[in-house]
């Protein structure tokens, strides 16, 4: 049986991937440069957080770029963190010795 992921919309006139949540949206901006998505920030509403909706966030990017053989950019330290804990996403990451063009 496959996993389910959160579903995120992306906005690319935005520069951003928007969840809907209870109350409002998640969200996380990035900037995307050839196949790289360099994500900046991420927001989840005021009253929804501690309640794992970034982590759901994060890893619905993390599998949008895993599907569309994007690599990511960990610019925001929330994802650089949910990253780290999260070594099966490792090939979508581009390490520091890469860097982008």
């Amino acid at each position: 049986m496959p996993t389910e992921y959160p579903s995120i919309r992306d906005e690319p006139q935005n520069n951003r991937f928007v969840m809907a949540v209870r109350g409002g949206e998640a969200f996380a901006t990035y900037r995307r440069i050839d196949d790289y998505l360099v994500v900046s920030h991420t927001e989840v509403p005021r009253s929804l957080r501690g309640n794992g909706i970034g982590s759901q966030l994060a890893e619905a990017v993390f599998e949008h770029a895993r599907n569309h053989g994007q690599r990511i950019v960990p610019a925001c330290s929330f994802i650089a963190d949910w990253a780290r804990k999260h070594p099966e996403y490792r090939e979508v990451l581009v390490h520091q010795t890469e860097g982008t063009r």
